[in-house]
């Protein structure tokens, strides 16, 4: 997938459980490396860093991809995030 103009590869995290899990078991992410998030109707959920060891930029979108919001999150960190409005899709990279 490209994202302003820089390609990434990202795994579908497709299921509850690898939505469940997320990264949150990776200790280094590889360079231009991430996870999308796909949900069959727009949802609300909150996404937290409690459990990731990695920083990561977690970027919302909507059913037609475009960006909603974007965050930058720090390793361990416990704060909720969660865009202005439902979303479709989540990116971590």
């Amino acid at each position: 997938m490209t994202i302003k103009g820089k390609r990434y590869n990202l795994v579908v995290a497709d299921t509850p459980k690898k939505k469940q899990i997320g990264l949150s078991h990776v200790k280094k992410l590889p360079n231009k490396c991430g996870m999308l998030f796909t949900y069959t109707s727009p949802v609300d959920h909150a996404f937290t860093m409690a459990k990731t060891s990695i920083p990561l930029t977690i970027i919302f979108l909507d059913k037609q991809m475009n960006i909603i919001e974007v965050f930058k999150c720090r390793q361990f960190d416990k704060r909720k995030v969660r865009p202005k409005s439902k979303y479709s899709y989540v990116i971590e990279i």
